[in-house]
């Protein structure tokens, strides 16, 4: 029986499309893999029979980007399989900047073994001559920012030279801008964008998953599900690569288990308090280490 390989594209009900070289075909699960079609993810490779057109094999993931739950049998949800990267698409504001959001993405690409990168969109809202906010900047000491504006084309060159040669998932919340993102990065896509609506909600305009080819042998998975990243629980045990300065502090401090809130002699208060810290990193720290205690007790 010959194989081939190909790379999942969309998954369907008993099924899913991969692309084989410039190829686009409709395989059919059976056997073992029957009832799999709730595992496999955007990304996955397969090894298939062209003539019966039946999944054969699903190869070993390289990374995942997977949403963890605490209910329901299945605990762990793959949005994305073999990718290199998650770029974490935010907007400068409308809708506003997240930084909760983020750092979860951030700890789910950690754990999946992810590089990370914050392209931070929508500069144009920006006055002239006005910075970067201060929430935003912070993220300089933990991962690589990419400033655009998909509109105007600024600083589209420089996130295109990186996401070239590799596979990159996007991530963010609606109204950010990821399909006029991709649209700037790939003119002739023409990817149907939303509008932003009066309570700051973009309006959902992916409703499934999609693997693009780009110009350069980039290739970006969109994933809706990737959204809700946020809902599930966190591991403690990521929150140090997430905020490398606090994890770097935190051997000053008096108590090794020191949390950072009312702990005599914290190294880590010390460093807000005098501002080399960002208030708003500690804050959000606390916000996922809360996250975390919740969990332990459920």
């Amino acid at each position: 029986m010959s194989e081939a390989q190909g790379t999942v594209l969309t998954v369907t009900r008993g099924g899913c499309d991969v692309v084989h070289g410039e190829r686009v075909m409709r395989l059919t699960l059976v056997g073992k893999h029957a009832h799999r079609d709730t595992s496999l993810a955007v990304g996955d490779l397969v090894s298939f029979d062209p003539v019966r057109k039946i999944v054969i094999e699903v190869l070993p993931r390289r990374t995942v980007l997977a949403r963890r739950r605490s209910f329901g049998k299945q605990r762990e949800q793959v949005l994305a399989a073999n990718a290199d990267r998650l770029a974490i698409v935010t907007s400068v504001s409308s809708p506003p900047f997240r930084s909760g959001a983020v750092d979860r993405f951030l700890v789910a690409a950690h754990a999946g073994g992810l590089e990370s990168i914050l392209v931070v969109n929508k500069l144009d809202l920006l006055a002239e001559g006005v910075a970067l906010p201060e929430e935003i900047r912070a993220y300089e000491a933990v991962v690589e920012l990419y400033p655009v504006a998909a509109k105007s084309g600024a600083g589209i060159e420089r996130l295109r030279a990186k996401l070239a040669n590799s596979t990159t998932v996007l991530a963010g919340h609606s109204g950010v801008g990821k399909s006029s993102l991709i649209n700037a990065l790939e003119p002739e896509l023409r990817l149907q964008t939303g509008e932003i609506s009066k309570y700051d909600r973009g309006s959902h305009t992916t409703s499934a998953s999609s693997w693009l080819r780009l110009a350069g042998g980039a290739v970006v998975i969109d994933t809706p599900g990737v959204r809700e990243i946020g809902t599930g629980p966190v591991d403690r045990d990521l929150l140090g690569p997430v905020y490398p300065e606090i994890a770097q502090l935190s051997v000053d401090c008096r108590f090794r288990d020191c949390e950072h809130r009312t702990e005599p002699k914290c190294a880590v208060r010390a460093a807000v308090e005098a501002g080399s810290v960002p208030a708003a990193r500690l804050a959000s720290y606390h916000r996922l280490l809360d996250e975390v205690d919740t969990r332990a007790q459920d």
